[in-house]
């Protein structure tokens, strides 16, 4: 008898036990009341028009700027708000006004950086509801970007740090982007804990409009532009001062008397080699382009003006050998003195008129 009711007990357990699982399943396949299946899909208009993705974006931080890659690392908040009438509720009480979701549990617009060089890492993610169906996402991410730098007028220059959103391709002809400028700005602490040494932000714009596709299809688009200056100083007085200095010591060589050839080259070679060995030293932190820069004009002039006074040396010393032609060396060594640096002076103002306007 004993042995009958306890098998009883077991079974009604297990019927029990069943019955919970059953509805935690059935529970599980559902949010806000809705299939699982149906939420994760974009909600439907009732006039047919595009979803209103309202956009923003809060620089934190841009860790680094490489424009030998043309590359840079952005950390910021990424920001979208929509309306989802499937997920409107009515509040329980006055705590019971914001609702929050676990990121797969409910449709959000999948947004793509288009110009990113590797996808971007999220590290925290948040999905708010009110009561009236308005979804808030957020999330605070990391990415490296590719971005055209314009270097002509390098190291005076300015650059427009483009970051491309896009929703994922499914999304796009059901989703129509807005801005939200009260979401677009950069942290009031960038300056202090800002690691751009070389950079100074001074500005985040931002727009919307469409891109074309395949198929001529278009997409939302929204474009942020991060203005940022480069600061020149560490170009000024560790490049530009340096070889100055250099071209002006060769120079040395028109205040030396004609006949000591030997103390003219040396100091001729000392000066080429000198500005040959900088050239190498400080390569790295050029950019390779393919076209000029004002600071490769630069080199290029004094490597041209440093030869001039060698060419003017050997041309002085031959001449000051002959008889004849010894007054004819010592007035080209008279103009030298005057006209070398007055010429350098006007190449120097036509390139800095031609790359910095």
């Amino acid at each position: 008898m004993r042995r009958g009711i306890g098998s009883l007990l077991a079974l009604a357990s297990v019927l029990v036990a069943a019955a919970i699982l059953t509805t935690s399943a059935n529970a599980a396949q559902t949010v806000a009341g809705i299939a699982t299946d149906q939420i994760l899909q974009p909600p439907n208009q009732a006039d047919g028009k595009p979803i209103d993705v309202v956009i923003g974006l809060h620089v934190v931080n841009l860790a680094a700027i490489d424009e030998v890659s043309e590359q840079f690392q952005l950390n910021a908040y990424l920001f979208a708000q929509w309306i989802d009438q499937r997920l409107a509720f009515t509040p329980q009480g006055p705590q019971d006004q914001i609702r929050s979701y676990r990121p797969g549990q409910v449709w959000t617009p999948q947004l793509e950086m288009l110009n990113a060089a590797a996808p971007r890492s999220r590290d925290e993610v948040s999905i708010m509801v009110s009561p009236d169906g308005t979804v808030r996402y957020a999330e605070r991410l990391l990415v490296r970007l590719s971005s055209r730098f314009e270097l002509r007028r390098f190291p005076f220059d300015s650059q427009r740090l483009i970051v491309l959103i896009h929703p994922f391709l499914t999304y796009g002809p059901s989703i129509k982007f807005e801005l939200n400028d009260v979401s677009t700005w950069t942290a009031s602490e960038f300056k202090s804990f800002s690691s751009l040494a070389q950079w100074h932000l001074t500005g985040l714009h931002s727009q919307v409009g469409v891109a074309p596709t395949y198929g001529g299809l278009t997409i939302p688009e929204a474009r942020f532009e991060i203005d940022v200056v480069r600061r020149s100083s560490f170009y000024v007085w560790k490049v530009f001062l340096p070889l100055l200095l250099m071209v002006f010591l060769s120079w040395a060589v028109f205040w030396i008397e004609a006949g000591d050839l030997s103390n003219q080259i040396t100091v001729a070679v000392t000066t080429i080699l000198t500005v040959i060995a900088f050239a190498f030293a400080i390569s790295a932190t050029m950019p390779r382009l393919p076209y000029l820069t004002y600071i490769d004009a630069f080199f290029l002039e004094c490597y041209i003006f440093v030869f001039l006074a060698v060419v003017e040396l050997m041309t002085v010393h031959v001449t000051h050998r002959s008889q004849v032609r010894r007054d004819l060396g010592l007035r080209i060594r008279s103009y030298s003195r005057w006209v070398i640096p007055a010429a350098f002076v006007m190449t120097n103002t036509i390139i800095a008129v031609h790359f910095l306007t």
